[in-house]
């Protein structure tokens, strides 16, 4: 069990059956950082994480003891970097690509938490390796964990720091198709597979995406 999955604690996988998934959703902002030459060079992703899963991170680390929805400074600073501590590896369920070209991001950095409505949020901020150029052709940013533990959402308008001619815009899978490719992919299953331990890396189906673009100089 590794990645978000594993941060996430084995407490939450008996919660539900065993086809359950997802059992953890997040709300997702993006940022995309640009240079003055419509070059990205980075991603800001912050994380909202559902009602139920916040209390059991705040039960968990016993935080505000007297349960009146509010945390002390104090407590605040203690959720910093709950969900930062990666596997090697970990691709942090966001996905860069320009084309058909995948893009490597660095481990993340300049995280933060907070506490509000209810809900744990948390950001941090991952480079690209070299500056990506973005013009017509988009730098597609995808959100998904790819065993389907988590479901990932991008409610918000995403942001574009920097760069001249530049917008971004989300888009959302085919639901009903995402659908059938899970059906398809549980059917291949004999009875005696932990479904639970070895569910279909089906994630990817279910990516919503932000496409960044910019129009030349």
């Amino acid at each position: 069990m590794g990645g978000i999955v594993g941060l996430l604690g084995a407490g939450l996988l008996a919660a539900g059956p065993a086809l359950a998934h997802p059992h953890v959703w997040i709300d997702t902002r993006i940022e995309v950082i640009l240079d003055a030459e419509n070059q990205a060079t980075g991603l800001r992703i912050s994380w909202t994480y559902d009602d139920l899963y916040s209390l059991y991170i705040i039960g968990d680390k016993g935080l505000d003891p007297d349960w009146d929805g509010a945390l002390t400074p104090e407590e605040v600073a203690g959720l910093a970097g709950f969900d930062m501590a990666w596997d090697e590896g970990f691709a942090g369920d966001t996905y860069a690509l320009t084309g058909d070209r995948a893009l490597a991001l660095s481990r993340p950095v300049e995280w933060t938490a907070g506490y509000a409505g209810g809900k744990i949020s948390s950001t941090h901020l991952r480079l690209f390796d070299v500056p990506v150029p973005v013009d017509a052709v988009p730098l597609v940013v995808q959100v998904y964990d790819p065993g389907y533990y988590v479901a990932y959402a991008i409610p918000f308008d995403p942001v574009v720091t920097g760069g001249v001619g530049c917008s971004a815009q989300v888009f959302v899978p085919d639901l009903d198709a995402a659908d059938e490719a899970l059906k398809a992919a549980l059917s291949e299953y004999t009875p005696d597979i932990d479904l639970e331990a070895e569910f279909p890396a089906i994630g990817a189906a279910y990516a919503e995406e932000v496409r960044v673009t910019c129009a030349a100089p």
